[in-house]
């Protein structure tokens, strides 16, 4: 056998490698909390308009002629709202409307504001706080 044949194969060196896992660790530092930032915007995005969706609940049951104060927490109005609140007919002969959630919300992700009988109830999402999904 030649030994300059043997020899002329090259592979990486132990520097080339290095700069390369290197490499890798910096960009996946940048790349992390860039995708944690998107994450949790989208989440507070969601978390909105699910609280929008739930005060448009809340004033349709209300201006509806249904008693909204007897919902003394977030946790007890989001519920009655899954299992569905029929709204009573306005007008005579008329037909009612049940509200219902079309998806389950978690109620720990938004403030409760319980209503009076002059005002319906209304819900703030908790903007920011991680691991709290809508």
């Amino acid at each position: 056998m030649n030994p300059k044949k043997l020899h002329s194969t090259r592979g990486f060196t132990m520097a080339e490698l290095l700069i390369v896992i290197v490499c890798i660790g910096l960009l996946a530092t940048i790349a992390v909390p860039t995708v944690n930032r998107v994450r949790d915007a989208l989440t507070d995005h969601a978390k909105v308009r699910n609280a929008d969706k739930l005060n448009e609940y809340m004033s349709a049951l209300y201006n509806g002629g249904v008693d909204t104060s007897t919902y003394g927490s977030g946790s007890a109005a989001i519920s009655a709202l899954a299992s569905g609140v029929t709204i009573p007919a306005t007008i005579e002969n008329g037909a009612t409307m049940e509200v219902r959630l079309e998806k389950n919300v978690n109620a720990a992700a938004y403030e409760f504001q319980a209503g009076t009988t002059n005002t319906a109830p209304r819900f703030t999402a908790k903007l920011g706080e991680r691991n709290v999904r809508p």
